[in-house]
C-alpha cells in the first residue's frame, strides 16, 4: 500500500469495439454501454454543465493580454493570477462565465472561442494600423526621393539657365557701357 501511495498511477481504459474482437468492426450500442458503464459519459456530462476550457494563468496572460495590454502594466512585476483577473474584469465577459483556480482559469463551453474570436479581431486590425504606417513611411520616402532625384534633375538645368542670363545681362551691360562711352 505504501508502495502505491507513492507513485500517481495513470488507469487507461479500453473499450471493445465489437463482440467478436474482429478489426474494423464497431458496434456502437456495445461502446456506448462501456463508455455509460466505465462513467466517461457521466463524466462529460458534468463537465459540460460545468467549467470544461480550463487554461493555466501564464498562458491566459501571454495568449491574451492582447485584448487590453493597457490593464497589464510594462515593466513591474505582476502575478499570473491577478494579470488574469484583471484583463477578465477588463474585457466584455460576463463574470458568471469563468472562476478562478490556484492555478488555472475556468470557463464555461463556448467562451474560450467567444475569446479566440475577440483575440483574432483584435490581431487583424493591429497588422492593419501596422499595415497603414508602414505603407505611409514606404510612400514618404518615395516622394522624398522624386523630390531629391527632381532637384538633382532641374539643377543643372536651371545652373546653366541662370549663367545664360547672366551672361547676357552682363553683355547687356557692356553694350550698354559703350554706348556711353561712344557718346563721350
Amino acid at each position: 500500500m505504501t508502495n502505491l501511495k507513492r507513485t500517481h498511477p495513470h488507469f487507461v481504459t479500453c473499450l471493445i469495439p465489437n463482440k467478436t474482437k474482429t478489426p474494423g468492426i464497431m458496434q456502437h450500442h456495445l461502446v456506448i454501454h462501456q463508455l455509460r458503464c466505465n462513467g466517461v459519459l457521466e463524466g462529460i456530462r458534468i463537465c459540460r454543465k460545468g467549467y470544461p476550457s480550463r487554461i493555466l494563468y501564464g498562458d491566459f496572460k501571454q495568449r491574451y493580454k492582447v485584448l487590453n495590454a493597457s490593464v497589464i502594466p510594462e515593466g513591474q512585476f505582476i502575478d499570473n493570477k491577478k494579470a488574469a483577473e484583471k484583463l477578465l474584469g477588463s474585457i466584455d465577459v460576463d463574470h458568471t462565465q469563468y472562476k478562478f483556480g490556484h492555478t488555472k482559469v475556468f470557463f464555461k463551453a463556448g467562451i474560450l472561442s467567444l475569446l479566440e474570436e475577440m483575440r483574432d479581431e483584435k490581431l487583424a486590425s493591429l497588422i492593419t494600423i501596422i499595415q497603414a504606417l508602414c505603407r505611409g513611411f514606404l510612400k514618404r520616402k518615395d516622394s522624398e526621393n522624386d523630390g531629391k532625384e527632381r532637384i538633382y534633375i532641374h539643377c543643372p538645368v536651371q545652373h546653366s539657365l541662370f549663367h545664360e542670363c547672366k551672361t547676357l545681362a552682363m553683355d547687356e551691360a557692356l553694350l550698354q557701357d559703350q554706348a556711353t562711352l561712344e557718346e563721350c
